[in-house]
């Protein structure tokens, strides 16, 4: 027999004795004659059957073989214990864990913050343009001096006029008659001429320019006799000083305050 170690070897343990002496029995149940001769044929099959008899006892007397370890794990008896399921708890625990052991918790890390936007930048500067200015105008005052007033025709105190004055009293006749003199302009031709009037009803005048008829003129109602109200008309004047009168031989005119031109 192997070793003791750990493989496993077969070991038969008994054998009984009338399987030691088949071998004895085998011829004497022939009755083969001692000197060689053939066995006489009626005691062959009157013995055939005897002798599957007695192999079968023999058979059945042997008893089964044992096996075991070599390292001697069997019990008292010479018999094999029997497997026992599950195993024990401490050949489970030496075994190694198929499954990894989880890593160790580790502090997340905060993602980098995102790019700051790029500065704004200034509008480009903007040429400044100069404001456009008014053109210059010039301005007639009706009470000036160098005016003519025929009739009627006078002035009179007001303080929302022009130089806290205007004329009054035009109209009614042909000889109540205001005349601006010294109206002058760079070109002749057609110019816009803004006329400043104080009048508490409609009223109309007639206007000549340099003594000649040009026009006759409507002139609302500016909100009452002492609210100043505004008219434009446009006039052919000539290059230089001209003479504008306003009359009305058929009614009354209204308050005369002062004549505006572009310059």
């Amino acid at each position: 027999m192997g070793e003791a170690g750990n493989e496993e070897t077969a070991e038969f343990r008994t054998v009984d004795a009338p399987t030691q002496q088949l071998p004895a029995l085998i011829p004497a149940m022939g009755h083969a004659p001692p000197n060689g001769a053939a066995p006489e044929p009626g005691l062959t099959r009157r013995w055939r059957w005897t002798l599957i008899a007695l192999a079968a006892a023999a058979l059945a007397s042997v008893p089964v073989a044992l096996f075991a370890t070599s390292d001697g794990s069997t019990d008292p008896r010479g018999r094999t214990p029997p497997l026992r399921w599950p195993p024990a708890a401490a050949a489970v625990s030496e075994a190694p864990s198929p499954t990894p052991s989880p890593p160790e918790y580790e502090e997340p890390v905060a993602p980098p913050p995102p790019p700051a936007p790029p500065a704004a930048q200034p509008p480009p500067p903007v040429a400044s343009t100069p404001s456009p200015t008014a053109p210059p105008v010039a301005s007639y005052e009706a009470e000036a001096p160098g005016n003519r007033l025929r009739g009627r025709a006078a002035a009179r105190e007001l303080a929302g006029a022009s130089g806290g004055s205007l004329v009054g009293w035009v109209g009614g006749d042909r000889d109540n008659t205001l005349t601006f003199n010294g109206v002058t302009v760079a070109t002749a031709g057609r110019h816009e001429v803004t006329i400043y009037y104080v009048t508490g009803e409609r009223r109309t005048a007639t206007v000549e320019v340099n003594g000649r008829f040009a026009q006759i003129v409507d002139f609302p109602s500016s909100g009452g006799w002492d609210k100043v109200g505004s008219v434009k008309v446009t006039l052919t004047l000539r290059a230089g000083a001209n003479a504008i009168e306003f009359g009305n031989r058929w009614g009354w005119a209204p308050d005369f305050d002062r004549l505006v031109l572009p310059g």
